[in-house]
């Protein structure tokens, strides 16, 4: 996982939302630095969001921000703690955050 790079951003028309969509290809062996990547991934998206999505989509201003965490692994029991407290700080910061098995994508 490269942690300065946007991996995608989707624009949903049909819902009118902005996804900026996070590929994570890590294992879950060492819980703690799997965590530690997705923390500075998500603050990396973050800034991204603050600084530079509406210079590149000023159109999509008002539409809502979803970030989705795609996992190619299950998360580990300490990643599951984790993913419900990255869902409230997110939403207190009024991002959308979606954590997402890729298996479960259709």
């Amino acid at each position: 996982m490269e942690i300065n790079i946007i991996d995608i951003v989707a624009i949903d028309e049909k819902k009118q939302t902005l996804n900026l969509i996070i590929m994570d290809n890590l294992t879950w062996f060492d819980s703690e630095d799997h965590i530690d990547k997705i923390q500075q991934k998500i603050l990396f998206y973050e800034q991204y969001i603050e600084n530079q999505l509406f210079v590149e989509y000023p159109s999509k201003k008002q539409w809502p921000i979803v970030i989705q965490v795609v996992f190619e692994y299950n998360p580990s029991d300490e990643g599951l703690l984790f993913i419900q407290e990255a869902q409230s700080v997110m939403d207190d910061l009024g991002y959308h955050l979606e954590f997402i098995n890729y298996g479960d994508l259709e």
